[in-house]
């Protein structure tokens, strides 16, 4: 996978533990694999509704299977009336469902799912939920005009009959909900932007609405490392002075999120903001910092990180580690056998013994004469690629 795919990944899965760490009642509403739009598009019928019945089951042809009583309270998309609702609640990934709860429901025509169509079960029911790795849309009263608008507005789309309109007004769409800072929206969002989205590509004519968006503190982290990523990819900014902005703007957890981002985003003004950090007298910081440092070949981290040693945590020192064998150049190799030879943690020297050996191996030269026998016996059944870290 392209780097710059890899980037767009990592940085929509900050944003997903950043909302992960929301208050309960925004913690539980996480999208799965599929965005909101692929989700309005795929399905026959969308409807809020409240669940009266999470766990039922219905016997067809000797078979029995897992379904849900909902009441629709208002149709999305399609043409489903108010009231009782039952659907199947099948496949991989099947979503959960608890009592009582207000929820959007993606529903499709049971004959038009390969493993149902033609069953005895078509003869029961009409609709099955679209699995969505397992996730629920939950409606709270903070987010439900948000998202029931945007879900709306995506099934008008699929009304517009000419494609270079309707991309246009996908465009636009997207850029409105990115600007709403809702973490659902942004993430479902994003899911569009990543390769192999639905969203309309973004254009130089869209960087006015997209650049406040990554500027403005007010905007939640996440949502701006994954449109500076997003935008980077797309050729749009020049990705290391905007990352080097977001670390030198952005402050405690916050900076936290930039510095896990940034490993994917090498460049020697990263380097250059990143080392000072390794000295932070927040250990998290630091840490990251360390592992943040660990791009492949990145020679000028070797020195600083090697430096960084000196200080007394143990996540720390074996972080240190892991980044200086990830960059692998001959100068990271001496660090390494440095710290195998000489550092008074046992512990550490031979989890240095054992990646110096590993790294002679890769490039096809011999173990500094310092490392002693000790070295030698620690990792004489050592595999052929660096095992994973403590």
């Amino acid at each position: 996978m392209p780097r710059s795919h890899i980037a767009l990944t990592v940085a929509i899965t900050v944003l997903g533990l950043l909302m992960a760490s929301a208050p309960p009642t925004r913690a539980q509403n996480v999208l799965g694999v599929a965005s909101l739009r692929q989700l309005t598009r795929d399905a026959d019928t969308v409807v809020q509704a409240r669940i009266t019945a999470a766990t039922a089951e219905v016997e067809a042809g000797g078979q029995t299977y897992p379904i849900v009583h909902a009441q629709v309270l208002a149709t999305l998309k399609g043409s489903t009336a108010p009231g009782a609702i039952v659907f199947a609640n099948v496949g991989n990934g099947a979503a959960r469902f608890v009592d009582g709860t207000e929820v959007l429901l993606f529903l499709r025509h049971i004959e038009r799912v390969a493993e149902l169509a033609a069953t005895p079960l078509q003869a029961r029911l009409r609709y099955v939920a679209i699995p969505n790795a397992g996730e629920t849309l939950v409606l709270t009263d903070g987010m439900r005009a948000l998202v029931t608008n945007a879900v709306r507005r995506y099934a008008a789309l699929d009304a517009i009959p000419d494609p270079e309109t309707r991309g246009d007004a996908l465009r636009a769409l997207s850029l409105e909900l990115m600007k709403s800072g809702d973490p659902i929206l942004v993430t479902s969002v994003l899911r569009d932007l990543a390769p192999g989205g639905d969203a309309a590509a973004l254009t130089v004519a869209d960087l006015p609405a997209m650049v406040p968006l990554i500027e403005s503190p007010r905007v939640p982290i996440g949502t701006r490392i994954a449109a500076v990523a997003e935008l980077e990819r797309r050729g749009l900014v020049f990705g290391p002075a905007r990352w080097v902005r977001l670390l030198r703007t952005s402050r405690g957890s916050d900076l936290l999120a930039v510095i896990r981002a940034v490993g994917e985003h090498p460049s020697a003004g990263v380097n250059d903001h990143l080392v000072p950090l390794l000295g932070d007298r927040d250990l998290a910081i630091a840490t990251a910092t360390a592992g943040a440092l660990g791009v492949p070949g990145n020679v000028d981290a070797v020195r600083p990180l090697a430096a960084a040693m000196a200080r007394q945590d143990h996540t720390l020192r074996f972080t240190i580690l892991r980044s200086l064998a990830r960059i692998g150049t001959q100068s990271a190799r001496q660090a390494i056998e440095y710290v195998a030879a000489h550092h008074p943690d046992p512990e550490l020297r031979r989890r240095a013994e054992t990646d110096a050996i590993i790294l002679a191996r890769r490039h096809g030269t011999t173990l500094a004469p310092t490392l002693g026998q000790n070295a030698t016996d620690s990792v004489a059944t050592a595999p052929s690629s660096r095992p994973a870290a403590p």
